[in-house]
């Protein structure tokens, strides 16, 4: 593999990438995560995303905006 084959990240492409993988929801999440996999969260509300993270030391949920 070249540099030139390896994808720069974040751009759009690799963002709908993965984009597909993670749940999607229009809300806040309010409920507590069982596996890893539910512990990131993609929320689309009012034309924006963000991404949303649990802290399992403070158990909650932090956000990121997506810019």
């Amino acid at each position: 593999m070249t540099l030139s084959t390896i994808k720069t990240f974040p751009n759009e492409d690799n963002w709908r990438d993965i984009s597909g993988l993670l749940t999607h929801l229009t809300e806040e999440p309010t409920y507590t995560p069982r596996t890893i996999a539910e512990q990131v969260i993609l929320v689309t509300a009012g034309g924006s995303t963000s991404a949303y993270f649990y802290d399992d030391k403070a158990s909650s949920w932090k956000s990121a905006a997506i810019i």
